[in-house]
């Protein structure tokens, strides 16, 4: 891991979690949680960097829901919120944007260009916050 910057992983399907943790823990402290009472508890005790949602998420609540919650707050209304969907639509795709997310991402994702556009959105973010 070379920096602090800390992902959270929002997705149901453990295979996924670990797909995307085995990419991003090369380089970034990577959290996971697959269910939405899981997500509630991470962000009330970890401050994260960016978010990996999961849109259809198998519980009360969907990754938009959780995605508009998470912008709401003030101490999340800054950061980026990546969707990743299985459902590559243009519904989707509006509904993730409108919910505030930064990046809508169709599944399969591959793992360098997702590591890649992190890294831009990070490093833009450390900048502005400078």
């Amino acid at each position: 891991m070379e920096n602090n910057h800390k992902l959270l992983v929002v997705d149901d399907e453990e295979l996924a979690q670990d797909f995307l943790k085995y990419f991003l823990s090369k380089k970034y402290e990577v959290h996971t949680c697959g269910n939405v009472n899981a997500f509630y508890n991470a962000i009330a005790n970890t401050d994260f960097d960016l978010v990996l949602m999961d849109i259809s998420l198998k519980d009360y609540k969907d990754g938009i829901d959780l995605t508009r919650e998470l912008k709401s707050m003030e101490k999340y209304k800054n950061t980026p919120v990546f969707i990743l969907s299985a459902f590559n639509t243009t519904k989707e795709r509006t509904n993730s944007f409108q919910a505030g997310a930064q990046e809508f991402l169709a599944k399969p994702v591959d793992g360098k260009s997702l590591l890649q556009l992190i890294n831009v959105t990070l490093m833009s973010r450390t900048q502005q916050l400078a």
